[in-house]
């Protein structure tokens, strides 16, 4: 299991912990993705998930920030080859209108079906790889 599923999954068990005689409130609004192919990954998540980008100087490094609803989404390039060694996978999931419609961005982009479409009831799902190979999880209906 990667760092950012158990770290969502404290941060929904913790949630529901009593802080100092207070009701605890955990959001996640911040993800960082070390990234190999800035450009591609800028303008896949712009396209399938409406992210609004802005380059921010990190220290020496020239990041990209997307604005989503409640989120932020830090791309923060890898420097050479040798750092992209051992490059962890992150994943995320998210609701969208259409899945079909970002899958077919995710291969655009240099992405690829990783779990093709299944329907349950009302619900769709399917699982895609982004430029850089991070599984995304799509979801769609209710």
């Amino acid at each position: 299991m990667n760092r950012v599923v158990l770290f969502c999954a404290a941060a929904a068990a913790m949630a529901s912990l009593p802080l100092l005689g207070q009701e605890a409130v955990v959001k996640l609004t911040t993800v960082a993705y070390r990234v190999h192919k800035q450009e591609a990954m800028v303008a896949f998540y712009t396209e399938a998930f409406g992210a609004k980008f802005r380059e921010v100087q990190t220290g020496t490094i020239r990041s990209q920030f997307g604005e989503l609803p409640g989120l932020t989404l830090k791309f923060v390039p890898i420097r050479d080859g040798v750092e992209f060694k051992g490059f962890p996978v992150h994943q995320l999931g998210f609701e969208v209108a259409d899945v079909e419609r970002v899958i077919a961005l995710a291969v655009k982009h240099g992405g690829r079906v990783q779990d093709a479409p299944t329907r349950t009831g009302n619900r769709s799902h399917a699982s895609v790889r982004d430029p850089d190979g991070n599984t995304i999880e799509l979801y769609s209906g209710r």
